[in-house]
């Protein structure tokens, strides 16, 4: 390496190390919080705001698409003001809308919270991936993002926990300290990033107008695929537990069990498979292993009915155990693509469109899809989902060899 890179990198450095552990303690905060509000925010719309199941998904999946088309206004703010303001903001918000849960009394105002917070939670980590970015080396950048992936599923889960303990006491108050203490950290998010080192210096704030980012045949064509990708989340977290309850033999109290096995692979894993996709060849093979391994696990979702309990459980933790494998490969891989993507200029805005994939494939289609054609087919659906997802694991090679 040249002595001048040399030198540049030992000047960044510092800065970085004293920067993480901020970022880091950010982050372990807004995840506790969002774990809290994840494992109450259901129960509550039912049991406390008496709404029904089928209007709490309607509202969720109107949340999903208006926060799609929230999209563009937050490009154009972070691309003319810098990430880190507008996380703040963004912050706030979620902050006020986690609050205002508890002011819903019928499904309009549950609607308008639940697309706020929609919003706010699609926004976010994109905001914190180009802010962390802009400050961390290019070689570090996969570390990080490993670090902070860790951090988030430690936060989910002690949230959850907690959540869980005040739940368990089946005191109806339960929910009102939760979902304040939700919105409480969230504010203390902001806060942090407010006094947190490097300003608009730090940040990429670009003059590229949307047009420009919405003709983007590379941007929209990776944000597409990278949904199909992420659709481990509404298999996971849709698909799996209603197939294992209604097309298996498996007793429902194992959808538990089977879940703390994906949270605990995600902790251990993350960081020690930041080297599949530091670079963006190994990206693109993160993604085409993602891409199969999710296909698998379909197919093990399919032949699980034809097993007795025992056996079927055993399909199905192999299952859940490709679908980690798949999670880890795609979230890391989707972190080194989207940023070497993305021109420095509009760093940000980039980043806050790409990260619509995920919107689309957790909230908007992937339920939808789960539901409505993988599950009501059955066996012959998770053949079918296979089968685009093996298509699928091609598509970086193509990528990789028109490069």
């Amino acid at each position: 390496m040249p002595r001048a890179a040399t030198t540049a990198l030992g000047r960044q450095r510092p800065g970085y190390r004293q920067f993480l552990p901020v970022v880091q303690g950010a982050t372990l905060i807004e995840w506790t919080g969002t774990g809290l509000f994840l494992a109450v925010s259901t129960i509550y719309f039912v049991k406390a705001a008496h709404l029904s199941t089928s209007s709490v998904g309607t509202g969720l999946t109107i949340g999903g698409a208006v926060a799609i088309a929230a999209a563009v206004p937050v490009a154009r703010l972070a691309a003319r003001f810098g990430a880190k303001p507008v996380l703040i903001g963004v912050m706030l918000l979620r902050a006020l809308a986690t609050v205002g849960y508890l002011r819903v009394d019928g499904w309009w105002s549950f609607l308008l919270v639940a697309a706020a917070i929609a919003v706010t939670e699609q926004s976010s980590p994109p905001l914190v991936q180009s802010y962390v970015g802009a400050r961390t080396p290019e070689n570090l950048r996969a570390k990080v993002m490993a670090v902070q992936r860790t951090v988030v599923n430690l936060g989910i889960s002690l949230g959850g926990l907690i959540a869980g303990v005040a739940l368990g006491s089946g005191a109806p108050e339960a929910f009102r300290p939760l979902l304040i203490g939700g919105a409480l950290a969230n504010a203390v998010v902001a806060a942090v990033y407010a006094v947190a080192p490097g300003g608009e210096a730090a940040t990429t704030v670009g003059s590229a107008r949307i047009t420009d980012l919405l003709k983007d045949r590379r941007l929209l064509g990776f944000t597409a695929y990278n949904a199909l990708v992420s659709l481990w989340m509404p298999v996971l977290n849709v698909a799996f537990p209603l197939w294992l309850v209604t097309g298996t033999q498996v007793p429902e109290r194992y959808v538990g069990i089977l879940y703390a096995v994906n949270t605990v692979l995600c902790i251990a894993l993350q960081y020690p498979l930041n080297r599949c996709y530091r670079t963006t060849r190994r990206a693109w093979l993160s993604y085409a292993a993602a891409a199969l391994l999710l296909g698998c696990g379909a197919l093990a979702f399919a032949a699980a009915p034809g097993f007795g309990p025992r056996e079927a459980l055993l399909v199905l933790g192999a299952a859940v155990v490709l679908l980690t494998f798949a999670e880890l490969l795609q979230v890391g891989a989707s972190w080194t693509l989207s940023f070497a993507l993305a021109p420095e200029e509009a760093r940000s805005a980039y980043l806050v469109l790409f990260n619509t994939s995920r919107t689309v494939a957790n909230r908007v289609a992937g339920p939808v899809l789960m539901t409505g054609v993988v599950l009501a087919l059955g066996t012959a659906g998770w053949i079918a989902l296979a089968c685009t997802l093996l298509l699928g694991a091609l598509v970086p090679f193509v990528m990789l060899r028109g490069a």
